[in-house]
């Protein structure tokens, strides 16, 4: 029979050598977990720093936005993965920035004064909204409700007023009102194609333009008049902006759109000679359009995409007689 001198100090040995392999197995775990960590850190940043070198094309058949931020013209559009970018086209050679978030469809956006406002329609149809004080300084993206199933227009009407309009599940346009703090969704009316979402400018009052579900466009002033024919054939977003005359003050409005054929038309309303007018082009987005009234002689500018995906703009002077200088590339 073993002593039990022997028996303890075996024990005692055999204690030694199971804590040994757990320390040396912790030790392991814990280099592997760290090493793993340290190699996901290094992935992230690369992939960060991937993303913030190279801007993302713009996505396929997506109709991107456009505003005016005093002296500049801001275009902003949705990229392959759904993500916003923000880039200043006035210069010709800005970079554009990436806002983030991850939308269904197009962006529109407004300049309250202050800040480039950009709306979407989130991955839960959702609107949302973002604030960018810069092109190249934005905040975070917040929910504004509702279940929306276009693309928003957005409309500024003064400084830090604005609205913001989308078709609703029921196939009507449905707006929200900015002034000092959002108001209620509300509903507007008419009856919008699938696929497409309404615009708006202001004139005197907001105008809403649309596409119906017979494919032809209308019009009405909110609050003063329903919505009534304004011509046209198309499957994809219009756009309405303000034209101004010879004294420099607006006078009319016009509506952009891209025809069944891909080419952009433009009808300038109240007009001597109304109608739908071609202006040129090959487009395989809906449009977006804005006017620049810091312009010497103001202009309207308007922004759609080519058959290669990249963004393209026509800018045009209106008085006394349209004048298209012809499409230019604006983004890659």
């Amino acid at each position: 029979m073993r002593s039990s001198q022997a028996l303890s100090t075996k024990r005692v040995w055999r204690l030694a050598q199971w804590a040994q392999a757990t320390i040396n197995g912790r030790a392991r775990r814990l280099i592997a977990l760290v090493t793993a960590t340290l190699a996901g850190m290094s992935l992230v940043t690369a992939f960060a720093a991937t993303a913030s070198a190279a801007s993302l094309p713009p996505a396929p058949g997506v109709t991107p936005g456009a505003t005016v931020a005093g002296a500049t013209r801001d275009l902003v559009y949705t990229a392959t993965d759904g993500s916003v970018w923000l880039k200043n086209v006035t210069s010709g050679t800005s970079t554009p920035t990436r806002v983030g978030g991850r939308l269904i469809g197009g962006p529109s956006a407004v300049f309250d004064g202050n800040a480039i406002v950009i709306f979407g329609r989130g991955t839960d149809n959702r609107l949302w909204d973002v604030s960018c004080p810069s092109v190249t300084v934005c905040g975070a993206w917040q929910p504004l409700g509702g279940v929306i199933t276009s693309k928003p227009g957005a409309v500024g009407k003064s400084r830090m007023i604005y609205s913001v309009y989308a078709r609703g599940t029921d196939g009507a346009v449905w707006g929200r009102d900015y002034n000092s703090g959002w108001g209620r969704w509300y509903k507007v009316g008419g009856q919008v194609l699938a696929g497409t979402g309404p615009t708006a400018a202001y004139l005197d009052g907001t105008y809403v333009m649309v596409v119906g579900t017979d494919k032809h466009m209308y019009i009405e002033k909110q609050g003063v008049t329903g919505f009534s024919p304004a011509g046209g054939t198309t499957t994809a977003d219009p756009a309405l902006t303000m034209v101004f005359g010879t004294a420099g003050a607006p006078n009319s409005l016009v509506g952009f759109a891209r025809g069944t054929n891909g080419v952009g038309y433009y009808h300038r309303f109240l007009a001597t000679s109304p109608g739908w007018r071609s202006m040129g082009g090959a487009l395989t987005s809906g449009v977006a359009a804005v006017s620049d009234v810091s312009a010497a002689i103001p202009d309207t500018y308007t922004f759609g995409l080519g058959t290669n995906n990249q963004i393209y703009e026509n800018s045009a002077t209106w008085a006394p007689n349209p004048s298209f200088e012809g499409w230019v590339r604006v983004t890659g």
